[in-house]
């Protein structure tokens, strides 16, 4: 009884084992072909697409950088947000330049007070000058009519002089002839003849006072003319010294406001707005992380940049085999990855005429030259940004004639092209001819028909049936 059971259990053993190692490479087999992904052959109804990748960027855009020589920032407006012309996107701290201007403004001020105390000043000894100027003229005016006077006094002096020689002479004569007649006495002739040297000498004495009376009237106008020029002199000196004077302030007075005008410049400089409608992009610091409150950013740093979010483009490469396809104003697709795919309408903007090698850190290959070209978004989307990666896909035919599977489903084989047709749960290999092809779709020519299935991955080759393929 005990050897029944004992072969019974070897006999379950066995079997369990068996069935262990048979089954799961049938079940492995089953599942890889259920699992094998496969598509239908189609009539050929479809566009020929070049895609490319590229880069969005933005049509109209405004830097806004640091205009300080350093600054810490108090304020920042959100990352992304909307901002109108004249809104304010960054506040740098300015305490430092708001006291050098108020400390300025109150220098200005004195600097003003002081060119007024300067001018009133040079004005004042002017006035003086002039007034001095003045009394010396009317001073020459005064001595040449008193001149003037006694001079004309002692020609009148003179005049009367050589009159009264006159008439003594004529006494003279008359006696003369009188004492010849012997009607007067010779003491009345001498008495005459003293009466004439008498006037004689009046005379000479008169004509003397004359020269000496020219001599002082000279002498008094030339020492007025001197106290004039000397006055004139003065007056010179003073215009000039006050001249130089008010110049001298006026110059301080212009390096302060100067000083000033810097100083409230640094002011307005320390809230950076928004010059234009926009998008607003905070710039990434150093640590790779956006701009934020207590950063420390300099001179010419970029702070943020103003992009018109309506007015988007797709940037991208354009290999050498591909060029002869694109032209100006073609239709494209942009797909915007990072948006879920989203799909926006476009056209080909400028294509560059001079191909160029990109460097490895641009994404290019050595020794494979590229175009540039641009592709602009007809249509908006507040979500987009500059940089977010997109693929440009541009129709360049229509194929309406064959059949049509996914490129993943040619395989080649050989040097040849096969595709593998489904037949039950296994695989035929048929050798295709491969015709116009787009990225994701391909035209075939071999003995398929349209409602075949083929498999998008190449089947295991246990799973395949024996056919040879031609040479």
């Amino acid at each position: 009884m005990r050897t029944k059971a004992g072969v019974a259990l070897v006999i379950i053993v066995v079997v369990t084992v068996v069935c262990f190692i048979a089954w799961p490479r049938h079940r492995r087999s089953s599942e890889r072909t259920r699992r094998l992904p496969t598509s239908e052959v189609e009539a050929a109804d479809f566009r020929i697409t070049l895609r490319l990748l590229g880069n969005l960027k933005a049509m109209r855009t405004h830097p806004l950088v640091c205009e300080l020589e350093r600054g810490n920032i108090v304020w920042a407006v959100k990352d992304g947000s909307l901002a109108k012309a004249g809104d304010l996107i960054v506040r740098l701290d300015s305490a430092e330049f708001e006291e050098k201007s108020s400390k300025l403004q109150k220098e200005v001020a004195e600097g003003e007070d002081h060119v007024r105390k300067v001018e009133d000043e040079a004005e004042k000894k002017v006035q003086s000058a002039r007034v001095t100027l003045t009394k010396a003229e009317e001073a020459l005016r005064l001595v040449q009519s008193q001149n003037e006077a006694s001079l004309e006094k002692a020609r009148a002096e003179i005049a009367f002089q050589e009159k009264e020689l006159e008439v003594t002479r004529g006494q003279l004569d008359r006696q003369k002839r009188l004492a010849e007649e012997r009607l007067v006495a010779v003491t009345e002739v001498e008495s005459a003849e003293e009466e004439v040297r008498k006037s004689e000498f009046s005379l000479e004495k008169a004509r003397r006072a004359l020269t000496q009376a020219e001599k002082d009237a000279a002498a008094q106008e030339k020492l007025r003319k001197i106290d004039i020029e000397k006055a004139q002199l003065d007056l010179a000196e003073a215009e000039t010294a006050g001249q130089g004077s008010v110049k001298q302030a006026l110059r301080d007075l212009a390096v302060m406001e100067v000083e000033l005008e810097d100083a409230e410049r640094e002011v307005a400089d320390a809230e950076i707005r928004a010059p234009a409608v926009g998008l607003v992009l905070l710039a990434w610091h150093r640590t790779g992380e956006k701009l934020r409150v207590g950063d420390e950013v300099h001179m010419g740093q970029r702070i943020a940049t103003v992009i018109d979010p309506a007015k988007m483009e797709a940037q991208c490469d354009i290999g050498e085999t591909q060029i002869e396809q694109i032209e100006v104003g073609q239709e494209a697709t942009v797909v915007v990855t990072a948006l879920g795919n989203t799909r926006l309408r476009g056209v080909v903007k400028a294509i560059s005429n001079l191909a160029q090698e990109r460097f490895w850190w641009e994404g290019g290959a050595p020794g494979k030259k590229v175009f540039a070209a641009l592709i602009e978004l007809k249509e908006a989307d507040k979500r987009l940004r500059p940089g977010m990666g997109v693929t440009v896909e541009i129709e360049v035919e229509e194929v309406k004639q064959g059949l049509a599977i996914p490129v993943e489903a040619v395989f080649s084989e050989n040097g040849k092209q096969v595709v593998y047709l489904v037949r039950q749960d296994r695989y035929e290999k048929v050798p295709v001819k491969v015709g116009k092809r787009s990225e994701l779709i391909a035209v075939v020519e071999g003995e398929l028909k349209a409602g075949d299935k083929v498999a998008c991955r190449r089947p295991h080759p246990s799973r395949l049936i024996a056919v040879e393929v031609p040479k």
